[in-house]
């Protein structure tokens, strides 16, 4: 029902001059979107054409100043490592890991504490940004950082990141805010905890939670880390079927998928959580080890 080659295409006519990709093309380029066109293609088995002119996008970026956080950071060395480019060009970019993360108080102590109305109030003025990440950003930003840390064999200590992340469990096994678990939260969660090699199977109220999510999904997004919150854990996915004809609803006409199933414009990114999630299936079904 899914023409590959027409999702190939889509990828392709949103490679611009500069370099990168975006849904939208008009430049400049979206680095998200050009780490996403990367993706698609190679899990597609499609050796892009256009390795050298992203390269020189990633590079232009740098040279404009636009690699500054770890958002940034995270999308130019992990869309060079799919191009199995040397990331040793990134390695001035320590200090960001550092600088966000090693001179304030996450990997010493808890930077939360208990508040008079059962919620956690903040108390480290030098540490804003992580106020943020931590209860509006659903780990994102700890995510980019173990990555990086790992892809750059940085030292880090592991037990506090798994102690703190463990913290943002709640009692239906899900992760997120205080008591409202979220399916991004508990993906990102599960990714951190997998990287630094915490036995992640064997969180059973979380694997319960994952199974309970499948019948309130509405969005491709959140199919997406359902599906690889439930890989990781081992656990068995719902019908091929039913998933399949939910990409079904969500592709357009120009071989894009968008986020819901029968509205909404086809962007780069939903396409990737698309193409991933067929893979996956593909895989499961035909027992290869992808």
């Amino acid at each position: 029902m899914i023409n590959k080659q027409k999702i190939i295409d889509y990828v392709e006519d949103k490679h611009l001059p500069d370099g990168g990709y975006f849904f939208a093309k008009v430049e400049p380029s979206s680095g998200l979107d050009t780490y996403y066109a990367v993706k698609i293609l190679k899990l597609l088995g499609i050796k892009t054409k256009h390795k050298n002119l992203i390269i020189s996008f990633w590079k232009d970026t740098e040279k404009q100043g636009g690699i500054n956080d770890l958002y940034s950071l995270f999308l130019s060395v992990e869309t060079c490592r799919e191009l199995q480019v040397d990331i040793g060009i990134f390695n001035k970019y320590h200090y960001l890991l550092f600088e966000i993360f090693e001179n304030n108080r996450l990997l010493k102590k808890s930077i939360f504490t208990p508040g008079k109305s059962n919620k956690m109030e903040f108390y480290d003025n030098s540490s804003a940004t992580l106020y943020a990440d931590f209860l509006d950003n659903e780990l994102k930003n700890l995510y980019y950082y173990t990555v990086l840390a790992n892809n750059f064999k940085l030292r880090i200590n592991a037990k506090k990141i798994i102690d703190f992340v463990l913290s943002r469990k709640n009692d239906d096994g899900g992760f997120g805010k205080i008591s409202d678990s979220q399916l991004a939260t508990t993906y990102f969660a599960l990714n951190i905890l997998n990287l630094l090699s915490y036995p992640i199977k064997s969180l059973l109220k979380t694997k319960n939670y994952l199974k309970n999510e499948w019948l309130k999904i509405n969005y491709l997004e959140e199919l997406y880390w359902m599906i690889e919150g439930m890989i990781m854990l081992n656990l068995s996915l719902p019908s091929s079927e039913q998933i399949t004809l939910f990409l079904f609803d969500c592709l357009r006409d120009n071989g894009g998928f968008s986020r819901s199933r029968n509205l909404g414009i086809p962007t780069i990114e939903y396409t990737y959580y698309a193409v991933s999630i067929l893979n996956k299936i593909s895989c499961l079904v035909n027992k290869n080890d992808c």
